[in-house]
C-alpha cells in the first residue's frame, strides 16, 4: 500500500480533477461529510470559506491511497479511520472519492483519494501537520501488514531503517503533468538520454546524438546544460543521465561554449518550426478521429447532465406550483369578510394621525395584519427558491468545469496521439529534409547572434569614445579619479569600513 499525501489549496480545481471520468473508467464519490453541500465542489468551497478566516493558504490535506492489491470499502473506510486518527483529523470535514484506472493491457486499477479540511472550526486556527510523510511511511508499513498486501522495495527498506536507492526516476508533479500531455514518461526520457551519453565520448558526439533521439542542447536559463525534447519542453540533463554523477557530466560538456548553444526559446522556435509543417499533415489525417471522439464525449456530457436536467425541470415545476398555490391561498383569504374587516380597520388607522400615532405598532404586526402577513410569505418563498436556484446553478457551473476538463484531457490524448505518429517523421534519420530544415534554422539563429554581437560591440565603441564604461569615471584615466574596484570596495568593507547600502545589498553607482 502507497500513502501520498500534501498540504495543498485550489479545492475548486481539485474537485475538477477528482470528478474527472474522461482519464478514469470510473469516479465514485463514497462520501461527503461535515459540509452543507453535498457535492465535492460546494464542500471544498465550504472549507475554502472556513479557512479565510485564518491565516492558512494550503488548508486541504490530500491523501491518495494505493494498495498493491484490491480492498473491501470497509477496509478502506477503517484504512482511513486509522489515517485520519494519526494525521490529527479526526472529526474533520472530509470527502472520499474512489477512481478506477484504466489498465494498459491489464486488469483495471482501483484507488481512493480522500480530502480534509485542514482548519479546526471550533478554534478557528489551522492543525498542524509535522512529519506527515513520515507518518505515512509507517502507516503504509502497518496498514500493509494489517490486510496481507505486499510491501513495494521503498518501503521495505523504510520499515528496515536502511537506506535505499531507487534504480527508477521518481517523477516530480511537474513531470507527471508533462507525461500526461505529452504521453512520454520520465523513465522513457532518462532512457533515450542516458543511451545518448554513452554510446559517445565527447561532447560534440552527445550533441548529435541527442539530435538524433529527437532533443536540441541548448543552455539553461537556471542550469548550464539542458535538453529541449520535441514538445518544447526543457529537461535537465544530470537528472536524467542515469549511472553518471553531475560533476562527471559538466565536466564532459565543458568544451561547449555556452554562447554557440541555442537558449531554451530559441530551441523551442526550432522545435515548432519542425513540428509545424508535420501537425498540419497528421491534424488532416486525424480530423475524421477527432470529430468522432469529440462527437463520443459530447454524447457522454448529454447522458450525463439529464439527471441534473431533470432535477432542474422538476426544481422550477415545483416552484412554480409553490407560487401559485400561496398565491391562490391568498386570494381566497383576502375575499372572507374577516380579512376585509381587518384590513378596513387597519387602513383607517392609517389614515387617522391621532390613532396612527398610537397604534401604529399594530398595522405592522404580521400575526395581526394579513397584508403584512403575506407579504412575507411572499418573501420567504421567494428567498427559499433564489437560494435553491443558486444550488442549481452551482451544480451546472461544477459539471461544465469537469466538462472543460474532460474535453481537455480529450485535446491531450489526441496531440500525443498526433506526435507518436510523427515523432518517426521528425528524427533527421527518418526525415531526410528534417535535418537540412534544422541546419537552416541554426544559420539563421547564428546570423542573429552574430548581428547582435556586433551591435554590442559598436556600442561599447560609442561609450568609450563617450568616456561612459562602467567603473571610469568621466574626469579622466588617472588612479585618483578612478571609481574604486569590486575588490577594494571589498578590501575596505574587510577592514571595517562598512559602505553605505541603499536599497537590498548593492552598492550604489555615485560610490
Amino acid at each position: 500500500m502507497i500513502l501520498k499525501g500534501s498540504q495543498r489549496a485550489g479545492g475548486s480545481d481539485l474537485a475538477t480533477h477528482l470528478m474527472n471520468s474522461f482519464d478514469n473508467e470510473s469516479v465514485e464519490i463514497a462520501e461527503v461529510y461535515g459540509t452543507v453541500a453535498g457535492d465535492l465542489h460546494g464542500a471544498f468551497a465550504e472549507m475554502e470559506a472556513v479557512a479565510a478566516g485564518t491565516k492558512a493558504e494550503n488548508y486541504l490535506y490530500s491523501l491518495s491511497i494505493n494498495p498493491s492489491a484490491p480492498l473491501t470499502r470497509e477496509q478502506y473506510h477503517e484504512a482511513i479511520s486509522i489515517i485520519e486518527d494519526r494525521l490529527g483529523l479526526s472529526d474533520q470535514p472530509r470527502a472520499v472519492v474512489f477512481h478506477v484506472k484504466p489498465g494498459n493491457g491489464t486488469a483495471a486499477r482501483e484507488h481512493c483519494h480522500v480530502v480534509w479540511s485542514k482548519i479546526d472550526a471550533g478554534n478557528m486556527k489551522a492543525i498542524h501537520m509535522a512529519y506527515d510523510h513520515s507518518k505515512l511511511c509507517d502507516l503504509s508499513c502497518e496498514l500493509a501488514h494489517r490486510y496481507g498486501l505486499e510491501l513495494p522495495p521503498g518501503l521495505k527498506a523504510w520499515e528496515e531503517k536502511r537506506r535505499f536507492e531507487k534504480d527508477y526516476l521518481e517523477a516530480t508533479m511537474a513531470e507527471n503533468a508533462q507525461a500526461k500531455e505529452t504521453g512520454v514518461t520520465p523513465e522513457q526520457r532518462q532512457v533515450e538520454i542516458t543511451a545518448a551519453y554513452s554510446q559517445t565520448d565527447t561532447a560534440e558526439g552527445f550533441q548529435n546524438a541527442l539530435l538524433e533521439k529527437g532533443y536540441i542542447l541548448a543552455q539553461g536559463a537556471r542550469r548550464a546544460f539542458v535538453a529541449v525534447d520535441g514538445f518544447g519542453k526543457a529537461h535537465s540533463l544530470t537528472r536524467y543521465v542515469k549511472g553518471y554523477k553531475a560533476k562527471e557530466v559538466r565536466g564532459r560538456l565543458r568544451s561547449l561554449d555556452l554562447a554557440e548553444l541555442p537558449t531554451v526559446d530559441e530551441a523551442r522556435e526550432q522545435v515548432q518550426a519542425m513540428q509545424q509543417a508535420a501537425e498540419d499533415r497528421a491534424r488532416e489525417q486525424t480530423q475524421a478521429i477527432r470529430e468522432q471522439a469529440l462527437g463520443e464525449l459530447k454524447k457522454q456530457h448529454a447522458q450525463r447532465r439529464l439527471p441534473l436536467n431533470s432535477k432542474e425541470q422538476d426544481l422550477l415545476t415545483r416552484h412554480a406550483s409553490e407560487r401559485m398555490a400561496l398565491h391562490a391561498a391568498q386570494r381566497s383569504e383576502s375575499r372572507s369578510v374577516i380579512f376585509r374587516i381587518k384590513t378596513a380597520v387597519l387602513h383607517l388607522i392609517d389614515k387617522t394621525p391621532g390613532l396612527r400615532s398610537v397604534l401604529s405598532h399594530i398595522t405592522k404586526n404580521p400575526n395581526l395584519n394579513p397584508e403584512q402577513r403575506h407579504a412575507l410569505e411572499t418573501r420567504a418563498v421567494d428567498a427559499r427558491h433564489a437560494r435553491e436556484r443558486s444550488g442549481m446553478e452551482r451544480e451546472k457551473r461544477s459539471m461544465a468545469s469537469v466538462e472543460a476538463r474532460e474535453l481537455l484531457s480529450l485535446e491531450r490524448k489526441l496531440r500525443r496521439q498526433i506526435s507518436e505518429s510523427e515523432k518517426q517523421s521528425l528524427a533527421p534519420d527518418a526525415a531526410p529534409d528534417g535535418q537540412e530544415k534544422l541546419q537552416h534554422l541554426q544559420a539563421e539563429l547564428e546570423e542573429a547572434r552574430t548581428a547582435r554581437e556586433e551591435a554590442e560591440e559598436l556600442f561599447v565603441t560609442f561609450n568609450d569614445a563617450a568616456e561612459f564604461v562602467e567603473g571610469t569615471d568621466r574626469a579622466g584615466d588617472d588612479d585618483e579619479d578612478r571609481a574604486p574596484s569590486w575588490k577594494e570596495r571589498a578590501e575596505k568593507t574587510r577592514r571595517g569600513h562598512r559602505p553605505r547600502r541603499g536599497k537590498g545589498y548593492g552598492y550604489r553607482r555615485d560610490e
